[in-house]
């Protein structure tokens, strides 16, 4: 395993000594389509979930497990041990790091206008835009819901987030299965921290054809796209929260 990191740490009760450790770092990886890797908290136990790119420091390994801590990211799981089989282990945690920080960049698109949904079957105003990525680009909603409680995302520049957590309990999974295995990592949002805000603001990128204030790619095709670009990328400040930036224009 690759060195990242030397400390020097007190090896005795002799003031003033010291001796080398070394602080292995890795990187997760997505063991399916899913986008999450099952990993065990300890002591609890419980399960929980990482998704691509989070960095932990291996602690030890033991009775066929490695252990570890979750060293950052955007989870509820920042500094606590786990650990997952070390066959596992092996396989999806990494020793390569994110790359350097995302952009993409969203432009409203004309006036709301009333749609009808091809997978949803039903009829919704949308606030059109294009998102610009990675010298790609894609048609997105920016809102589908007009009853005052929901906006479109409002122009500036805003942070994207790493993922948080699972969103399966949202269902895009008839987004996915209108395409056989063309689609996947669906249940994999980016929060968006809107300027001027701390945090997730509850919107995020995501795919789909129902848009609560969210950069939701309505082009269904190009959500692997963005996946793709954005979870390998991180900004080297904010222990892995932040992943880029995003430019909204009218």
């Amino acid at each position: 395993m690759p060195v990242l990191t030397n400390n020097r740490t007190s090896s005795n009760n002799q003031q003033g000594s010291s001796h080398q450790v070394t602080v292995v770092t890795k990187y997760s990886r997505r063991p399916d389509d899913s986008g999450w890797l099952r990993i065990r908290l300890e002591p609890s136990g419980d399960e929980a979930y990482l998704c691509e790119f989070t960095k932990v420091t291996l602690l030890r390994e033991k009775g066929g497990r490695t252990y570890f801590r979750v060293a950052d990211g955007n989870s509820s799981h920042v500094g606590e041990e786990a650990s997952m089989g070390t066959q596992n282990a092996e396989k999806y945690l990494s020793s390569v790091a994110p790359k350097a920080p995302a952009l993409m960049k969203v432009k409203y698109s004309g006036n709301p206008v009333s749609v009808r949904s091809e997978i949803r079957g039903d009829t919704r105003k949308q606030q059109w835009a294009i998102a610009s990525f990675d010298g790609k680009t894609a048609k997105v909603t920016l809102n589908s819901i007009w009853d005052g409680q929901y906006t479109p995302i409002p122009p500036g520049t805003h942070r994207i987030m790493a993922p948080d957590q699972s969103h399966a309990n949202i269902s895009t999974a008839g987004y996915k299965a209108a395409h056989p295995g063309k689609i996947r990592c669906n249940d994999v949002w980016f929060p968006i921290e809107v300027e001027g805000t701390t945090g997730n603001s509850s919107r995020y990128v995501h795919i789909g054809h129902l848009s609560e204030g969210c950069v939701t790619f309505y082009e269904l095709l190009k959500w692997n796209d963005i996946y793709d670009y954005l979870i390998d990328k991180r900004i080297k400040e904010g222990k892995g929260k932040y992943i880029g930036t995003l430019v909204v224009e009218k």
